[in-house]
C-alpha cells in the first residue's frame, strides 16, 4: 500500500499492520509509525514517497529570529498525527491486551535537526550553541504535547527515536550538552504517565551506554553497530535491552540460515536474560516476509 494512501485511509493502514502480526505473529505491535509528522506541522515541505519514511524536504531556522516566528502546532489541526491516531485505536481496540503495543515518536533533537538541517545544527553546536539550547527548548516545549497526547492512549508503551544523536553524527560529549537533557524530560514525561519509556538511538552508541543509563527508561534498542556483549556488561540489569538484528545485511539481503545464526548469537550475547529480539532499526521494505517470520520460529526452536 502506498504510504500516502495509508495516511489517508488509516483504517487500511491498520489493517496491514494486522496482516503483518498474523505472517510474523510479533509479541509486540507498533500502532502508531509516522514519528516524523511534528516537522510537517510547523511547517516544513514533506515529501510522502511511494515506500517508505517522509522525508523533509526544505528547512524553516536560518537564526533565531526565524524560531521566534515559530508557534507550537495545534496537534489536533496534524493530519498525519491524526491519522495515526485513528489507526491505533483500530489496532489497540482488536488486540486488547494479546499483544505489546507501542508508539513512537521523534525526540527534540531529532525533530531540531529536521527544520534547521542536520549539518547546520552539527556545526551549530560548537559554533552557535545559543541557537541550539533555544531551539531545543522550542522542540522539546513541541513534543510535550504531542507525548502527552499519545500516552492517553491505551498502549503499553512510547518508542522515544533519537536517529540524529547517533555516535556516527555528534560526539558523547555534545551528546551529553544537547540531546540527553531534553531525550531525559521526555522519558519522564512518559514515565509519570505510566507507560514505558523505549529509547532509540541509530548508529553506534558504545561510547555513551553509561550516560544513557542516568535517563529514566525501560528499554533501550540497540542498533547492529553495537556489540551486545559489551552493551549487557555496561547496562546490567538496569533496563532491557531491544533489537540488534542487523536490518541490511541480515534481514534484507541475507538467508534464512543467517537470520537464524545471528538471532542465537543475540540469545547467547545477553545470557538470553533482558533482551527483547528485534531489528536494529526499521525493517526495510521488500525484505523477504520468511526472514522476518523466522524471528519466532528460531526462538521456538532453542526454548
Amino acid at each position: 500500500m502506498p504510504v500516502a494512501e495509508s495516511i489517508e485511509k488509516p483504517e487500511l493502514a491498520a489493517e496491514a499492520q494486522l496482516k503483518v502480526i498474523q505472517s510474523c505473529d510479533f509479541d509486540g505491535l507498533e500502532v502508531m509509525w509516522d514519528w516524523l509528522s511534528p516537522a510537517e506541522a510547523l511547517g516544513c515541505e514533506i515529501q510522502i514517497p511511494e515506500v517508505g519514511a517522509p522525508i523533509t524536504m526544505n528547512h524553516i531556522i536560518e537564526d533565531h529570529a526565524s524560531l521566534t516566528r515559530l508557534q507550537v502546532p495545534d496537534i489536533k489541526r496534524d493530519n498525519r498525527l491524526q491519522s495515526s491516531v485513528k489507526s491505533a485505536q483500530i489496532l489497540i481496540d482488536k488486540l486488547g491486551k494479546e499483544r505489546y503495543l507501542y508508539c513512537t515518536a521523534v525526540a527534540p533533537f531529532t525533530l531540531a535537526g529536521e527544520i534547521r538541517g542536520v549539518e547546520y545544527l552539527m556545526r551549530d553546536c560548537f559554533k552557535n550553541p545559543s541557537l541550539v539550547s533555544d531551539l531545543l527548548q522550542f522542540t522539546t516545549e513541541v513534543l510535550t504535547g504531542y507525548y502527552e497526547y499519545l500516552t492517553t492512549l491505551d498502549v503499553d508503551g512510547i518508542f522515544i527515536c533519537d536517529p540524529t544523536a547517533s555516535g556516527s553524527l555528534i560526539s558523547r560529549k555534545v551528546f551529553d550538552k544537547f540531546a540527553k537533557p531534553h531525550i531525559s524530560t521526555i522519558a519522564d514525561l512518559v514515565k509519570k504517565a505510566g507507560k514505558h519509556a523505549i529509547i532509540h538511538i541509530c548508529g553506534d552508541i558504545s561510547d555513551r551506554l553509561e550516560s544513557i543509563m542516568d535517563i529514566d527508561h525501560d528499554v533501550l534498542s540497540v542498533d547492529s553497530y553495537v556489540d551486545l556483549e559489551y552493551a549487557k556488561r555496561v547496562i546490567g540489569e538496569k533496563v532491557a535491552t531491544l533489537g540488534n538484528i542487523d536490518v541490511a545485511n541480515t534481514l534484507f539481503m541475507g538467508t534464512q540460515q543467517q537470520v537464524k545464526d545471528e538471532i542465537l548469537t543475540c540469545v547467547k550475547k545477553t545470557g538470553s536474560r533482558g533482551h527483547i529480539l528485534g531489528g536494529a532499526c526499521d525493517i526495510a521494505p521488500e525484505s523477504p516476509m520468511e526472514n522476518v517470520a523466522m524471528w519466532k520460529q528460531a526462538i521456538k526452536s532453542i526454548r
